[in-house]
């Protein structure tokens, strides 16, 4: 399982500076000197901007949670586990890449092995020693 974990927080990471290129490459190319100057549509520009501006802005705070989410679950921290299980049902959306790390953090985090790692109180059981358990 943390082994499963780690290859997932690395898809994240992935994902995440994959998204932070779009989102730098969209930036200087819409907002920057990059952009084409040669194309003029004045009456479509405020629709655009006021749009585009919201996309950008998701896209910045989607690509650092990634980020946040994989950093955790390299670590193996419960909180990234959250993190992820929220970031999986935006990364459905992506085709095809989130939709894979969507589906395998679902089907890795929802059995038995994964909820005791979302959910760090359900680990310890009375008869069991921390120290021995095997799960994680």
């Amino acid at each position: 399982m943390k082994i499963w974990l780690r290859i997932l927080g690395g898809a994240y990471i992935l994902m995440g500076s994959l998204n932070s290129f779009v989102f730098l490459f969209i930036l200087g190319v819409y907002g920057g000197k990059w952009g084409i100057e040669a194309i003029r549509a004045e009456e479509y520009v405020p629709v655009i901007g006021y749009l585009g501006g919201w996309v950008l802005y998701v896209l910045l705070g989607f690509s650092g949670a990634s980020i946040l989410a994989g950093v955790g679950l390299l670590k193996l921290s419960a909180w990234s586990g959250r993190l992820a299980m929220l970031l999986c049902v935006g990364n459905l959306f992506i085709l095809p890449f989130g939709t894979i790390i969507g589906l395998s953090t679902i089907l890795s985090l929802l059995p038995k092995q994964g909820r005791s790692f979302l959910l760090p109180a359900a680990r310890k059981s009375p008869n069991s020693n921390p120290s021995t358990n095997k799960d994680l």
